[in-house]
């Protein structure tokens, strides 16, 4: 709950029993002792927080309408040629969005592919309307032999334990099992793993395609997007760019700010504050 109010975001017991486990109310009941939480119903919260409900409610409300939108993204991106997982991140797999706000999704590719796809998605969106190019934030791509996260704090388990599966379940699945470690800080990842396991198949790869593409494309995708964001952020020392854009044969990622450092630190502060351990 502390981490959940980084984002002024309420939860339901049917969530916090999803992310926690089915007992999760007497971890509540005693929280509610400890003076740190609130309850009214269905909703837990940080004392004191109690007008971040209507937000929460607004917010789902808007993520609602724009489900349809992102699952048609997300059928476009799972015909990506190399694409063998779809999954949706960042405020919307939280059921949480604001009007025009952008859609987060990460990829799970093909090894040896993840820069090639990087590249082709990146021209892609550079040439979309701006309300389209929202609904393609590809921010993360890992290949399926890479799958352990080299992050393991507290934002990168929420973000897998929340993260929506919508094509793709053997890699989905596979991302989940390959990164244990997060169960620590999540412990209701059970509920991961059937969601994943449950998802849409992908449709049928274009296998005549990605034989056309030359795997040495890969290392030049690479090399050339790495220069255009050295130029285009080089007001960032070197070394906290390489640590926001990570760039490795088989991981792509491109985070302006350091959200997750960001949100991290937040959490800390609260549990600090209350006296408990991040």
């Amino acid at each position: 709950m502390l981490y959940f109010d980084v984002f002024h975001h309420p939860l339901r017991l049917d969530e916090l029993a999803a992310l926690c486990g089915p007992d999760v109310e007497p971890a509540v009941e005693a929280a509610l002792g400890l003076g740190g939480l609130e309850r009214d119903d269905v909703w837990v919260f940080r004392a004191g927080r109690a007008g971040d409900r209507r937000r929460r409610v607004e917010r789902s409300a808007e993520a609602e309408r724009q489900w349809r939108r992102v699952r048609r993204a997300a059928g476009l991106l799972a015909r990506v040629p190399y694409v063998r997982g779809v999954l949706v991140t960042g405020g919307l797999s939280k059921q949480s969005a604001q009007p025009g706000g952008d859609v987060d999704f990460m990829l799970l590719v093909e090894p040896g592919r993840v820069w090639t796809v990087k590249g082709a998605l990146h021209l892609l969106r550079r040439v979309l309307p701006g309300a389209l190019r929202e609904s393609f934030c590809t921010n993360y791509l890992l290949a399926t032999d890479a799958l352990p996260l080299p992050a393991q704090s507290m934002f990168h388990a929420v973000e897998l334990a929340t993260a929506v599966p919508l094509f793709g379940p053997e890699a989905c699945s596979a991302l989940l099992a390959a990164n244990p470690w997060a169960e620590r800080r999540v412990p209701g990842l059970g509920f991961s793993r059937t969601r994943a396991e449950l998802c849409t198949p992908l449709p049928s790869a274009p296998l005549r395609l990605e034989r056309l593409v030359p795997s040495a494309l890969d290392p030049t995708a690479a090399r050339l997007l790495t220069q255009f964001w050295d130029r285009r952020y080089a007001w960032i020392e070197p070394g906290e760019r390489a640590r926001r854009f990570q760039r490795g044969p088989s991981v792509a990622t491109n985070h302006l700010h350091d959200f997750s450092g960001w949100v991290n630190q937040e959490y800390a502060d609260r549990c600090g504050a209350l006296g408990v351990e991040p």
